[in-house]
């Protein structure tokens, strides 16, 4: 059946589909709410704070890595012949011995 057919044969039923159009876009047109712009940024919030602790623990987890890794290689170090700690060569000095004024 055609566009015209239809139209002329079913009048109300078009009427009824072409003001559910035109309310449909009356609807999309207005502006939100205030109760809808809450809660969009609540949403937006909710999402940028579960990225954020994310992210958050990614960085510990580096951190925590970094840091063994870290003394890991200062034991290879130590554990070598030659190297030397500077905090065990490091010595209170009393009385202004061996300092130069």
């Amino acid at each position: 059946m055609s566009n015209t057919t239809i139209r002329r044969r079913y009048p109300d039923l078009v009427q009824e589909i072409s003001a559910r159009r035109t309310a449909s876009a009356d609807e999309a047109v207005r502006e939100p709410s205030t109760q809808d712009t809450l809660i969009a940024r609540n949403a937006k919030l909710r999402r940028r704070n579960r990225e954020l602790t994310a992210a958050l623990a990614l960085a510990t987890a580096q951190i925590q890595y970094v840091t063994l890794e870290n003394a890991r290689v200062r034991e290879t170090l130590e554990a070598q012949e030659g190297v030397t700690q500077l905090s065990s060569r490091t010595r209170r000095r009393t009385g202004g011995e061996g300092c130069e004024a």
